[in-house]
């Protein structure tokens, strides 16, 4: 019978543990790759926001943030830096997160770790904050490892959806309609009386063809959507005994986007960007201003989605005939990782006057950027 010397006993005891320790490390790496910690429990969240006598609202949007992968990525761990700092700044009643907080090009729940690095940044700051999904926002869902197809971004909503529900300030609520992410907060005074209305919407990702795959186009808004505004506005209007004006919040912006742009001056007294003549407005119109212009609450719209466009429109209409105008704003993008991004990172201030009795005296827009100390990757190499 042979034995092992005691040589080749030494070898191969430390070849063992190399490979444990190998596998230690590894299923340390892979654990802390795919773990994330998340508020579990649903709490009791508000549905209103709450304005001082003076009917002063301010409203912090944020938009396209573009989280990838904050554990290691330096774009996104200055991104959130500027969030924490665009807070101190602007010291906001209400934060908006419009569309694109994250994107999911990462495994091991990178996405989800992005949702909770900025939401425990508002909850610490005691600010209440709503959440309106972007196109790429559910690119990506855990369960069904797959980045294309319909049903699977409708699904990475729903995660989303669950992470946000344990946030006490987090006001995002599902809704009763298509898509993840529909639902009106209503301003009140001390007396408790509607006042105001914050209406956030799902304008959901790329058009899907017949057979599962994705269009070249964006969705936008659906019909059945736009009964449901219509229901909601007018079911605020009850709340509040009277009509009250409202401000919509979304991704995508609205199809009269473009047409603002071709053929109207720019509004408001901040400095505007617009480095492209395009707006990814949807492929279709479905009616959605033509709706508010009928129903006459709505009356400030602003959107996210296109990374170089920052500008605000009074628009009156293709005819320019109106008698119920209405501001388009496009958002200042704010992540440092949003792609082919070629103007500074900023967070839109929208002041809201709700006591004012125009369109233009009830809204003032202004922009924050980093201070000159702040420093981050100027423009993204995507």
């Amino acid at each position: 019978m042979s034995t092992i010397s005691k040589r080749k006993k030494i070898v191969i005891t430390a070849v063992a543990a190399v490979l444990v320790i190998v596998l230690v490390v590894g299923l340390s790496v892979f654990g802390w790759l795919y773990a994330f910690d998340y508020r579990k429990d649903p709490v009791q969240k508000a549905t209103s926001v709450t304005v001082d006598d003076d009917g002063k609202l301010r409203v912090l949007q944020l938009t396209d943030l573009h989280l990838t992968a904050p554990a290691w990525n330096g774009n996104d761990q200055q991104t959130i830096e500027w969030v924490k700092t665009a807070i101190r700044i602007a010291d906001p009643d209400v934060v908006a997160v419009t569309g694109d907080a994250a994107m999911g090009i990462y495994w091991y729940r990178q996405r989800e770790k992005g949702i909770v690095a900025i939401a425990e940044i508002f909850e610490e700051a005691g600010i209440p904050w709503m959440y309106t999904l972007g196109n790429h926002d559910g690119e990506w869902s855990w369960d069904t490892q797959a980045l294309v197809g319909q049903e699977n971004e409708e699904q990475g909503n729903e995660e989303l959806l669950e992470i946000l529900q344990g946030y006490k300030y987090s006001l995002m609520q599902k809704g009763d309609t298509t898509g993840t992410g529909n639902y009106v907060i209503d301003v009140v005074d001390k007396d408790g009386n509607v006042v105001y209305g914050l209406i956030n919407m799902d304008t959901h990702g790329k058009v899907f063809n017949e057979d599962g795959s994705r269009g070249p186009g964006y969705m936008g808004l659906s019909a059945d959507q736009v009964q449901w505004y219509e229901r909601e506005v007018n079911a605020l209007c009850e709340r509040a005994g009277k009509l009250v004006n409202s401000a919509l919040f979304m991704h995508v912006p609205l199809y009269e986007y473009q047409d603002a742009l071709d053929n109207y001056p720019l509004w408001g007294s901040f400095t505007q960007y617009s480095i492209q003549d395009h707006c990814y407005v949807p492929e279709t119109n479905i009616g959605m201003y033509d709706k508010m212009v009928e129903l006459k609450s709505t009356d400030f719209v602003t959107a996210g989605h296109d990374h170089d466009h920052n500008f605000a429109v009074l628009y009156k209409g293709k005819d320019r005939d109106s008698d119920f105008p209405v501001i388009l704003h496009y958002g200042r993008t704010s992540g440092v990782e949003a792609w082919e991004r070629r103007i500074p990172i900023g967070a839109s201030v929208i002041d809201i006057n709700v006591n004012a009795t125009t369109t233009e005296s009830r809204y003032k827009i202004s922009v924050i950027e980093p201070p000159e100390s702040f420093v981050y990757n100027e423009y993204s190499g995507w």
